[in-house]
């Protein structure tokens, strides 16, 4: 029998970094045994063991009744409720939205969703330095069906949910085009998905292009979308590739800081409410 490593003291920096990496295993997955966190993290089943009745002491996390298994503890959700109640959205994507401007400088918009008016808002900006740019209405419901900064969001929302805001919307409020059918809507969707991120001209801001990724919370919940607004004058085809990979991955990176798990835009799972797989339609 292969014997295990002895353990640094309690107090040493060894055993704060492994508490630390246990944490991290916690939060990201629902339900968790000794058996997987070991394997995952390389640390011994003893140290998991140790760790984690460190932790159901304070609360941290508890163990499911009858099983072998532990999942987040109430004290946990607490602490965390605590700390983000100091922070919103718009102050947690700001250092994302400047990184974008200063590798583009181009104009950047949080965009978020409003579920009960099943409309969205441009809620944070940050501007390009260039004399060419949109001033945007900020904070003032509009279509959730219109613009790449819908779009992006729209494509993760239960069919449901995408219904109901397709029966209320009429032509583009900036390009006129007309109301697609179903259909090709969740062609564009699907589209959406595949790429991770959205590109309109003109539907919502005349003359403006949008390229615009998703944004997450904890639960893989789309709250929004994260993105530039462009002049059609100053953006091509190779423009579009390359700020859509930009923008792509800020967004993840804002998702994770709000709590999403780190996976593929293709891994999300778009559900209806009650948490059933939603077939395309």
């Amino acid at each position: 029998m292969t014997k295990e490593k002895p353990e640094k003291s309690p107090t040493s920096s060894g055993t704060v970094a492994r508490t630390i990496q246990v944490l991290r295993f916690v939060a990201d997955n629902p339900r968790l045994t000794i058996k997987e966190m070991a394997s995952q993290l390389g640390l011994a089943p003893s140290t998991c063991h140790r760790l984690l009745e460190l932790l159901t002491h304070e609360g941290i996390i508890e163990q499911i009744k009858h099983e072998h298994a532990y999942r987040t503890g109430a004290e946990l959700y607490r602490i965390a409720a605590k700390v983000m109640s100091r922070f919103d959205e718009r102050s947690i994507a700001l250092p994302f939205m400047r990184e974008i401007v200063d590798v583009c400088d181009e104009t950047c918009v949080l965009n978020l969703y409003i579920p009960p008016m099943r409309k969205m808002i441009f809620a944070e900006k940050v501007d390009s330095s260039r004399m060419l740019r949109y001033q945007l209405p900020m904070n003032v419901p509009l279509s959730a069906m219109w613009g790449a900064s819908s779009r992006a969001f729209l494509a993760f929302l239960p069919p449901s949910e995408v219904d109901a805001i397709y029966a209320s919307e009429t032509a583009a409020p900036g390009s006129g085009e007309p109301l697609p059918t179903r259909k090709a809507l969740e062609q564009n969707l699907e589209t959406i998905r595949m790429h991770g991120f959205a590109v309109t001209r003109g539907q919502k801001v005349p003359g403006a292009v949008g390229i615009v990724a998703p944004v997450f919370r904890a639960g893989q919940q789309v709250i929004g979308s994260l993105g530039v607004t462009v002049p059609e004058i100053r953006i091509g085809p190779s423009d579009i590739e390359r700020l859509g990979k930009l923008i792509r991955q800020k967004a993840q990176n804002l998702s994770a800081a709000l709590g999403a798990k780190p996976t593929d835009m293709s891994k999300y799972k778009v559900e209806e409410p009650d948490g059933r797989r939603a077939n395309s339609k």
